[in-house]
């Protein structure tokens, strides 16, 4: 314990030569505390936030108490250095060392403070965007477990949503639809799950806009009695520049769906003749002459 204290009041009094003063005491034991600093690290995720007072009273003791006395020993050995020798080239560098560890040491006292704070959750936002999304719209079976009643928004995901659903139910053969439309994409990619999985499509209430995509989908297409389909030209809702979007393209598409369906061509230039802000709900036996419906609900 003695030769200890002694050899810390050594370099407090600048009496262990500048080279050693220098490479030893600051250089070596600095790196030896930021290489402690690394590798005490808490794992990706975590924090030291239960932990907070040792945490910090170790920043302390590394970063406060333990620097000043490597740079006043060091500073003391230059001054020693020049009495001596009077060469001042050596001084000059542990000097500049000196001020650029100190920027480096200021960092670590930081990180070490960083480390007690609580991780932030990234994926939060992302989280609760896809929880309100998912707010906007349901997918829930009838009690017999035959049919999913797909009702709301077109929203982000559903169509991962409806998937999961059908493996949940696989008795089901029909999807009701309740939607007055949203997002196209999803609408073909609810459209390609209806059709591959050989199901039919029924509409009770209103299934208009992106929902008749949907809809087309069916094997069996049914509309019950007060039920309607409403179609209209494609528009971006949007009150910003989308880029490279173009309704008349995402149009083409769907035309091609539809036509794939079956629905007569006289139909759909009908039907994209709608204006964007209106709304064209065909009569029953329009539809069925078109083959957009291919039964009428009991």
């Amino acid at each position: 314990m003695h030769t200890v204290r002694r050899y810390l009041t050594g370099h407090w009094r600048g009496a262990h030569g500048l080279a050693w003063s220098f490479w030893i005491n600051l250089v070596l034991i600095r790196v030896i505390v930021f290489a402690l600093q690394e590798w005490l690290r808490p794992e990706e995720g975590r924090d030291f936030r239960d932990d907070t007072v040792p945490v910090l009273l170790l920043a302390l003791l590394f970063h406060g108490v333990l620097f000043v006395w490597q740079a006043v020993g060091v500073i003391r050995a230059g001054a020693a250095h020049i009495r001596t020798s009077g060469y001042m080239a050596p001084v000059w560098g542990t000097q500049l060392v000196l001020v650029c560890a100190c920027f480096w040491v200021m960092t670590y006292a930081i990180d070490a403070w960083r480390m007690t704070l609580p991780v932030p959750d990234d994926l939060r936002p992302q989280t609760e965007l896809e929880a309100e999304r998912a707010g906007k719209y349901s997918i829930e079976p009838t009690p017999d477990g035959r049919s999913l009643t797909l009702s709301g928004s077109l929203e982000l995901g559903i169509t991962d949503h409806l998937r999961q659903r059908l493996k949940a139910y696989p008795d089901v053969r029909r999807i009701i639809l309740s939607s007055t439309g949203g997002n196209i994409y999803q609408a073909r990619g609810l459209s390609n799950t209806i059709r591959q999985n050989g199901l039919n499509t029924l509409v009770l209430s209103e299934c208009s806009s992106a929902c008749t995509t949907v809809f087309i989908g069916g094997i069996k297409r049914q509309l019950a009695s007060g039920g309607k389909l409403g179609f209209h030209q494609y528009r971006i809702d949007a009150d910003y520049a989308v880029l490279r979007a173009d309704p008349s393209r995402e149009q083409d598409r769907d035309r091609a769906i539809f036509l794939q369906a079956g629905v007569a061509a006289w139909f759909l230039d009908m039907m994209f003749e709608s204006q964007p802000s209106g709304m064209w709900y065909p009569e029953l036996a329009e539809l069925i002459d078109a083959h957009v419906v291919t039964e009428v609900a009991p």
